[in-house]
């Protein structure tokens, strides 16, 4: 079951990475006008994807998932807290090429963020997969 219920998500995160990819090489051609358009849809994309993913969260009855939504809102609270706080930095910056320079080194790090998180991510899935063969082990002796 683990194995089923985690392909399938891992390919909905080869989806998602090859429109990030897709779309970063776009960016590489693309006029400002593109460029906005491509942000603004990007804008409505991520929001509906953490719609549905909080509906996710507060429609499980799984106990488990009522943590999983708290801590959610927590590091959503700390990511738009963190995004206010460099804003205002940026704002308060006279020089735009160091501006420019900030967004670039934050997109960095957001890329870091996100190679961090898949790698945790893949840590987690390996430890449920594991203790799913523990468990059917278990079951099998004991019957």
């Amino acid at each position: 079951m683990a194995h089923e219920v985690l392909t399938v998500k891992l390919c909905q995160l080869d989806d998602r990475l090859d429109r990030l990819h897709s779309r970063i090489h776009m960016s590489e051609t693309a006029d400002h006008d593109r460029l906005r358009r491509e942000i603004a849809a990007l804008e409505e994309e991520n929001a509906e994807s953490d719609a549905a993913l909080r509906n996710s969260l507060y429609r499980s009855r799984a106990p488990l998932a009522g943590v999983l939504a708290q801590n959610y809102e927590a590091i959503e609270q700390s990511i738009e807290s963190t995004v206010g706080r460099l804003q205002a930095q940026q704002a308060r910056c006279p020089n735009r090429e160091s501006a420019v320079e900030g967004k670039i080194l934050l997109a960095e790090y957001a890329l870091d963020f996100a190679q961090q998180a898949a790698d945790r991510a893949l840590l987690i899935a390996l430890e449920a997969i594991d203790a799913q063969l523990l468990w059917q082990r278990e079951e099998g002796r004991t019957q």
